[in-house]
C-alpha cells in the first residue's frame, strides 16, 4: 500500500508549471546578490504538493502562518549554506509563501528553476513519501 501511495505522488498525473527560465550560474549570481541576508536554496526537478491534510492538522498549519502546500525537490543547484549536495533529493517544510519561482518556508528561500509539477496529494501519500524519504537519505526534511 505505501509503495503504491509514493508511486502515485512520484509518477501519477500533475500538472506542468514553470520556474525561472535562467541558467544556473546566472541564477546563482542573482541570488547571492539579491537574498545574501537570507538562505537560500536553487533548486531543479521539483514538485509542488499540496497536502490534503484533514480538518485540524489544516488549522494547526494555519495557526503557525503556513499553508499545507511542500517542496519536493529532486536535485539541489546551489545551497547558501552548503547543507544540501549537488543532486540530493529532500522534501522542504510547510509553505510559508509562494510566487512566480520562489517557494519560502519558514526559514529558507527556493528558488525554482526550469519545469517542475503541482499536484494534491493526500495526507497519506505525504507520509508514506516522507517517511520512505526519511529512511533511505540523509538531506531529506528541509525547513
Amino acid at each position: 500500500m505505501q509503495t503504491e501511495l509514493i508511486e502515485d505522488v512520484l509518477f501519477g498525473p500533475a500538472r506542468m508549471i514553470g520556474g525561472s527560465r535562467l541558467g544556473d550560474e546566472e541564477l546563482i549570481k542573482l541570488a547571492q546578490e539579491e537574498f545574501a541576508e537570507q538562505r537560500f536554496c536553487i533548486v531543479r526537478n521539483w514538485m509542488l504538493m499540496d497536502i490534503l491534510l484533514p480538518d485540524t492538522q489544516e488549522r494547526d498549519v494555519k495557526k503557525r502562518g503556513l499553508q499545507p502546500s511542500a517542496l519536493f525537490v529532486h536535485e539541489t543547484v546551489f545551497d547558501s549554506e552548503g547543507r544540501t549536495a549537488a543532486r540530493d533529493s529532500f522534501i522542504t517544510g510547510f509553505q510559508k509563501n509562494f510566487q512566480g519561482c520562489f517557494f519560502e518556508s519558514e526559514d529558507t528561500l527556493f528558488i525554482l528553476a526550469g519545469r517542475g509539477f503541482r499536484k494534491h496529494v493526500s495526507s497519506p501519500a505525504f507520509e508514506a513519501l516522507n517517511a520512505y524519504a526519511n529512511a533511505g537519505a540523509t538531506a531529506w526534511q528541509l525547513s
